[in-house]
């Protein structure tokens, strides 16, 4: 079964978001990408990757606001890290928004 998580944006405007997805267990090794959009407030399941290739190597996000363009971008370099455990041992992903920056928080719904 492909990677399956519920990505919900807390912030005050759109985002669009890309999911890097990890080819096997190195994250030196891509498998593809998965493109979707938040409204602010919204929440959606979002699937990726395939039954082979289910681990979350990296999030893109990008969002027009208050007259600015903001750009953020997370990516696993080393397998274990705590980054990689927030991605891949969690199944939710909230996008917040404080001070002109979006920062990403992990949980289990």
């Amino acid at each position: 079964m492909a990677g399956r998580k519920l990505f919900s944006n807390h912030g005050p405007c759109r985002i669009d978001v890309t999911l890097f997805v990890r080819a096997g267990d190195d994250p030196k090794d891509r498998a593809g990408q998965t493109d979707f959009s938040l409204n602010a407030g919204e929440a959606q399941w979002q699937d990726y990757g395939n039954d082979s290739n289910i681990y979350l190597n990296g999030i893109s996000l990008v969002a027009a606001f208050d007259g600015a363009r903001i750009g953020q971008q997370y990516n696993v370099v080393t397998r274990g890290s705590r980054l990689d455990d927030a991605f891949n041992r969690n199944n939710a992903v909230d996008f917040n928004f404080a001070n002109n920056t979006f920062f990403l928080a992990t949980h289990q719904v």
